[in-house]
């Protein structure tokens, strides 16, 4: 563009109104938490409250002028969510029940807000069938908000934040983040799971801290108690949501192993992570972070998706004998929590040491739900909201089930198309390009496969849908003669060696060009 002196004072003017605003909001926001501490140190009770209405004004604020910046902040937030709460109880008292904190409705908040944003910057526009698949699921969710089925209305309306709410997140990453914002988030998503990790640890080795004593102790979470032991949960709300949250670290850590100036600390970190993961006797997250380990190799090494399920499958075998020959017996373990995890891991189909068996069980009667019941429970149904308000409680553990209960044959069908068409073109982006953060959404996606519907893991429930979003965004930014580019130069088995040397290029180009022009 030309510079001529007539534009020179509109030019400087548009400067000066984004710093204008940026000092406007940095000032609001500084503002909302000074006041927040004010009112928290004397009015102890309502510091729950005041923190969400200061809130407001800074989310909005930033939203508007750094939307980017609000999804960072928003993963930190929840990656300490559990934390906040415990110390905030610990000087203002527990909240009845734990549900009705307003701590919990300022991530809602932001999502709600953040989707507003990029519904303005064109997130519905030019969708494919992923986003329509996406799309048709949230409808379906909203409308079953109100089946009569569920209970109380109350159910519904609650249940709309476990299962929409976290699938906001899609159109978020659709179009707010481009590859250097992804890139950024998953770096600090693998540094807030270090940090839990480390805290989970000391949890378990030296004992809790008085604010998740307190917590352990009135919060009736009887899955937290294995033996005599104590499972950790770090800075988050449940052992379940700490093991997840590291296992997605884990995977990012390993799709780090593919840049060798990083390989030390990816090594180390993931280490960490996987030890953590591993004390904190999760089982399903173990299995799905070797299954993830295993795709994201095969998409490393270009191979086709066939082949790449037989390697997961190969890892998954792999696993279970290799766990069940170094332990031997039960007596190996060292204590009750490496126990219950080597038991489980070395006899998955026994159902004296393992859960499989049940949770299988419970997954094909949902599954025949959706057939005898076409129209679902309701969308509460399969959430926390139904045993808290009264409703009728029907969760089977699984998204697909859960989905097929709460929202119906259509919702099964709609998930259904989501989790399979979301898992393709992550896989074929990855194998395409093999950049280390294309291998970790990959990883992303598998690691939290079957729970991308779980609300009630607040920090990692948010991010399939935005990992989601991202790679429809990145695809579809290729345009349609683009997708046949990536799917002439994947899964090229037998030119396996010049696909790495040069014949990928093009593809990677291409989508730096599609992202420079999309900005």
């Amino acid at each position: 563009m030309t510079v001529t002196v007539a534009t020179v004072p509109e030019l400087l003017r548009r400067h000066a109104s984004v710093h204008l605003d940026r000092r406007v909001v940095a000032a609001v926001v500084a503002t909302s938490s000074a006041m927040v501490l004010g009112a928290g140190l004397t009015h102890h009770t309502l510091v729950r409250i005041l923190f969400l209405i200061a809130a407001i004004p800074g989310v909005v604020g930033l939203a508007l002028v750094a939307p980017v910046t609000l999804v960072v902040t928003l993963a930190v937030w929840l990656a300490a969510l559990g934390l906040v709460r415990r110390l905030v109880d610990s000087t203002a008292g527990a909240v009845a029940g734990g549900f009705g904190d307003p701590l919990l409705l300022i991530a809602p908040m932001v999502l709600v807000v953040l989707t507003a944003v990029a519904v303005r910057r064109g997130a519905l526009r030019d969708r494919s069938r992923l986003a329509n698949a996406v799309l048709a699921l949230s409808a379906l969710a909203l409308v079953e908000a109100g089946n009569p089925l569920q209970g109380s209305p109350l159910v519904g309306v609650a249940g709309l934040l476990f299962i929409l709410v976290p699938m906001l997140a899609f159109w978020v990453g659709r179009s707010l983040v481009d590859d250097t914002a992804f890139r950024r988030l998953m770096v600090l998503v693998a540094v807030l799971g270090v940090g839990a990790c480390v805290y989970g640890l000391v949890q378990q080795y030296r004992g809790l801290p008085s604010w998740d004593a307190a917590w352990v102790r009135t919060a009736g979470y009887t899955a937290l108690h294995i033996g005599s032991g104590i499972r950790s949960f770090g800075t988050m709300s449940s052992s379940s949501e700490y093991a997840a949250f590291l296992g997605v670290g884990l995977v990012i850590c390993m799709a780090c192993l593919s840049r060798l100036p990083v390989v030390p600390v990816a090594l180390a970190a993931g280490g960490l992570l996987a030890f953590g993961m591993f004390e904190d006797a999760s089982r399903g997250v173990v299995v799905l972070a070797v299954a993830a380990a295993a795709l994201m190799w095969a998409a490393r090494r270009g191979m086709r998706p066939q082949a790449a399920l037989l390697v997961g499958a190969l890892g998954l075998v792999v696993l279970v004998v290799a766990v069940g020959h170094a332990v031997g017996s039960p007596s190996a373990a060292t204590s009750a929590l490496v126990t219950h995890q080597v038991q489980g891991l070395a006899n998955p189909f026994n159902s004296a040491d393992s859960t499989l068996p049940g949770h299988f069980s419970e997954m094909v009667t949902g599954l025949r739900s959706a057939l005898t019941l076409p129209i679902g429970h309701g969308t509460g149904s399969v959430t926390i909201a139904a045993s808290r308000f009264g409703g009728n409680a029907s969760g089977t553990e699984v998204d697909p089930s859960n989905m097929g209960v709460a929202l119906g044959l259509p919702g099964l069908i709609a998930y259904l198309v989501v989790a399979a068409e979301g898992l393709r073109l992550a896989y074929r982006n990855a194998a395409a390009d093999r950049t280390w953060w294309t291998l970790a959404a990959l990883g992303v996606l598998v690691v939290t496969f079957l729970q991308w519907t779980n609300g009630g893991q607040y920090s990692v429930a948010w991010l399939p849908w935005l990992v989601l979003g991202w790679v429809d965004r990145r695809t579809s930014a290729l345009g349609i003669e683009g997708s046949r580019t990536v799917a002439a130069t994947c899964y090229d088995d037998t030119n396996a060696s010049a696909t790495r040397s040069g014949a990928g290029l093009p593809v990677r180009d291409a989508l730096v060009e599609a992202e420079r022009t999309d900005r």
